[in-house]
């Protein structure tokens, strides 16, 4: 069967930016570009008729910024998915917060682009798949973009390059003073936010608060041994021993068959 090609709006006000966007995307036979905008008047015009499916966006314009277009156009009903195309590394975390796609930072290259859409029409594909399952209802525009979304990825900064990482790759994420460090298949990110913000963005049903400063993943668990007065070591599968304090005990127990160890 053949799907109608999938709508996306380059907004950008730099113009050989916009024209190398325009390139890039025009090698995507399955997406259909319906304009590209240098300002977000000429946008906000025409996106509540037109609805595209994907949003490649800059985040610093002279009128307002990307996360005031994002917000505009879910004002008007329309949602679509976001790819921020940025020079400025200090603004992926404000894009993990509106549950970006992915976050390119100037310049990237061709790989890197095709990457991110790549990522783009895997979750565009599957919004419409499961809308043809099952009907969409009118008025949940933002809570079927926001489900389709969920919680299946971060947006890291490493020394000026922004990181798309897999929730799933998570082993712990632990509290650094005003910062977290997040741990991934053996290396250490550090991102200004508070823990609690990551773990409202993390599934429950794969990682767990065990202790104030610290959230694991539990398929990552190897080991549990007791302590002394209710605590735990928890050993992590690279080795990695955290603490598993009392007040969070009862927060593993969804995950324990049989008893504690004693």
């Amino acid at each position: 069967m053949n799907r109608p090609p999938l709508s996306a709006m380059i907004v950008d006000d730099e113009p050989i930016a916009r024209q190398r966007i325009r390139r890039l995307l025009g090698r995507e036979s399955d997406f259909h570009i319906i304009g590209d905008f240098g300002s977000v008047a000429e946008c906000e015009s025409v996106a509540a008729s037109a609805a595209p499916d994907l949003l490649l966006l800059d985040v610093r314009m002279p009128e307002r910024n990307g996360f005031e277009v994002l917000a505009s156009f879910e004002a008007r009903g329309v949602h679509p998915f976001v790819i921020f195309v940025t020079a400025y590394a200090e603004y992926a975390v404000e894009a993990f917060g509106v549950e970006a796609v992915d976050y390119l930072l100037k310049p990237f290259d061709d790989d890197r682009f095709a990457k991110a859409i790549a990522r783009a029409r895997i979750l565009l594909v599957n919004e419409r798949e499961t809308g043809e399952e099952s009907p969409k209802t009118p008025g949940l525009g933002a809570e079927r973009s926001s489900a389709t979304r969920l919680r299946d990825r971060l947006l890291v900064n490493d020394g000026g390059r922004v990181l798309f990482v897999p929730a799933r790759e998570i082993e712990m994420v632990q509290a650094a003073g005003k910062h977290v460090k997040i741990f991934v298949n053996g290396h250490c990110y550090l991102a200004r936010q508070a823990l609690r913000d990551v773990e409202a963005r993390l599934d429950n049903s794969h990682f767990v608060r065990v202790h104030r400063s610290t959230i694991i993943n539990v398929e990552q668990i190897t080991e549990l041994h007791p302590l002394f007065h209710g605590d735990y070591e928890i050993v992590l599968k690279r080795g990695i021993r955290v603490t598993l304090s009392r007040r969070f005990r009862s927060r593993i127990l969804p995950f324990l068959v049989g008893p504690w160890p004693t």
